[in-house]
Formats: structure tokens, sequence, C-alpha cells
């Protein structure tokens, strides 16, 4: 979508209403206003970003390898990071580079720059660097103060859970280092300078919670999305409160309610989608359980990292399964990547309701 609106840019074509309703809810976008602008300004981000990170990594590995070879190998995974891929053209993953500081932090910023989503670039450059108005959005302020809560609180857990374990042969920069990349990657990313099967199980299990939770709106990760997160606990934090059928707020702003039920109802289908795929792989290969769910959360947040499998130590578990049991996978992911919301939209035609049926209580809890 966004290349062919950026194409339309180029010709000076007009953008009928169906297009932009469907660039409006591929980039997760609030409004129809200039949406030509935001596509050239996607794909100009874009590009000097991947640019820039392909230089960077050029220099860490033009050491390693030959300048054409080096040039292939940086171009490959700043694009592959930028976008949250997780494919790497090593056997190894970046586990090539455990010993470097270089590598890891700037393949870290390449996926933290992507993650965050084209909605708060484009709002971090007209207000930093065009100087269009004045102040960041409130969806812009949610986004980086929860990505940057998440990636210090997976860090410090990493470094201090995992420091005298897992990381214990390590120096204590790298062990920072080490941390820092594997708790920005399982954002959607993927790659791995460690394996992650050596972790210990309350590692994983945190892994796991940052997967599940995934980038934010508009970016190139999956998910449930870090508003979601937040909104989920606000709203939580309403109901506690005895504030019932309130909008919530949040920075001294006020959300509507019925963004705080859509919140509800993405973390409600996305647990419902992850139990009936754990379950039923359990039920077809009956496969160690951790494993299992790590993989199908991993799928479901489009991440790629994954336990390692029995079999194949250069693979991932999903080699383990049968081929039922990937396809549950496969299903999985395109849910993760499209949205449970947009494909339930689509399945389920509106049904309102022009009447309303006597009221009675019922006990809860």
């Amino acid at each position: 979508m966004t290349l062919s609106t950026t194409f339309f840019f180029f010709l000076g074509r007009k953008i009928s209403l169906r297009d932009r309703l469907l660039f409006k809810e591929s980039v997760n976008l609030l409004t129809y206003d200039n949406l030509k602008q935001f596509a050239w300004r996607i794909f100009r981000i874009t590009f000097v970003v991947e640019l820039i990170g392909t230089i960077i990594l050029y220099f860490a590995f033009v050491s390693k390898f030959k300048p054409l070879v080096a040039l292939g190998h940086a171009m490959f995974h700043s694009v592959s990071a930028f976008c949250n891929a997780g494919f790497s053209t090593f056997s190894e993953n970046l586990a090539y580079f455990f010993s470097s500081y270089s590598v890891p932090i700037v393949v870290a910023m390449l996926i933290i720059i992507g993650g965050i989503g084209f909605i708060v670039i484009s709002d971090i450059y007209i207000v930093l660097i065009r100087k269009g108005k004045k102040g960041l959005s409130l969806h812009t302020k949610i986004v980086l103060r929860t990505t940057l809560g998440l990636i210090l609180f997976g860090t410090l857990f990493i470094f201090l859970y995992e420091g005298p374990r897992s990381l214990a042969g390590y120096s204590i920069p790298q062990k920072f280092i080490h941390s820092f990349f594997q708790a920005v990657t399982p954002r959607t990313a993927g790659f791995n300078t460690l394996t992650i099967s050596l972790f210990s199980p309350l590692t994983i299990v945190m892994i796991m919670v940052l997967m599940f939770i995934g980038a934010s709106p508009g970016g190139t990760g999956g998910g449930i999305k870090t508003p979601t997160f937040v909104l989920l606990f606000g709203w939580l934090k309403e109901l506690l409160q005895g504030r019932y059928g309130k909008d919530l707020s949040i920075l001294k702003k006020r959300i509507p309610i019925e963004q705080s039920f859509r919140a509800y109802a993405i973390a409600s289908l996305s647990m419902l989608l992850i139990s009936a795929a754990f379950s039923i792989i359990m039920l077809i290969d009956n496969p160690p359980p951790m494993k299992v769910l790590f993989e199908v959360v991993s799928a479901f947040g489009t991440v790629g990292l994954s336990l390692g499998s029995n079999i194949n130590p250069n693979c991932n578990f999903s080699f383990d399964l049968s081929w039922a049991s990937k396809l549950v996978l496969i299903v999985v992911m395109i849910s993760g990547k499209v949205g449970l919301i947009t494909i339930s939209s689509a399945l389920l035609k509106p049904h309102p309701l022009e009447y309303s049926y006597p009221e009675e209580s019922i006990i809860v809890g």
C-alpha cells in the first residue's frame, strides 16, 4: 500500500477513496489527511534509515569479509533488522558476532526504529526537525514511554538474572550488550546473539511476554502492540477504582472507552488463538510443552525466535513438527501479522441489535 501510494505521489494522481481506506487501515492511521505525503515520508525514512544501517554494518563486516561480500551482508541485515524480519545470511544468525559491540547495538537500534511505527517516526520528524507543530501526540508519547520501559525491564531482568547463569562466561560490558539485545529482539525482530534455549525457564517466560506485546501500530512488527498493552492496564485500573463505563485518562488526555474495548478484544482473541494453536499442536505431535508454547507465541508475534530443533541443531523447533502442526503455525503467523480484528471483521458481518432484553444481574467472581 505504501509503494502504490508513493507511486501515485510521483505521478501526481489522486488516490481513490477505496485506496485511502486500505492505506489508512494498513498503517493504522487515525485520519485521512495527507495520505500521499505520509506514504512518501515512509518511503524516504525507510530508505535513509536502511542506508545508514548498511554503511555502519559494512564497516563492522568488512574486517571479516571481502568488501563486496561485506556490503551484501550489511545491506541484507540492515533491511532485515529495520523490517523486524529476523532473517540472517549467517547460519548462526548474529551469534557469529557474539563478541562484537557495534553489530548488536546497530541492529538493535534498527529494530527499535522499525518497531515504534511510521506514525511515531513521522510525528517526531514533524515536531523536532520540521518544527511543524508543538508537542508530540499522545500516541507517540505512549509508544516511546512503553517501548523504553519494556526495553529497560527486559535488559535489567536478563542482566541480573542470567548474569550469573547463562551469561557467566562474559565480561560485564558483554553481559549488558547481550541483555540489551535480547530484550529488544523479542519485540518481533527474531535475531539472536545467544542460544535462547540456554536461558532459564523464567527468562524464557519473560521473553514470551515481550513477544506477545510486540511492537507498535503502523510499524514493521507484530504482537498485540504497545498501546493495546497500556490500554489494558489503564482500563483495569479504572475498573478496580470503580469508574465503570468511563473514558480512560492517560497523560492528562481522555481516550474513548471504545478503544479500551478494542484493546480488550485484541488481547482476548490473541490469547484464544495462542491457546487453540498450542492445544492442537500438542494433540497432533505431543512435543515438549514449553517449546511448543514458545514457538506459537513467537509465530503470533511474527518474531522467529525458537528454542531450537531436537533433530537438527541449525533449525528451529518447527523442523521437528509434522506438516499439520506447521500449517497451524502458518495460520498463527498470518493472523498475528494481519490482525485478529481485521480477520474477524472480514469473516463476521456487523449485526447490530435493534432491541434489548430485560436486565438481570449475575454473581461474578
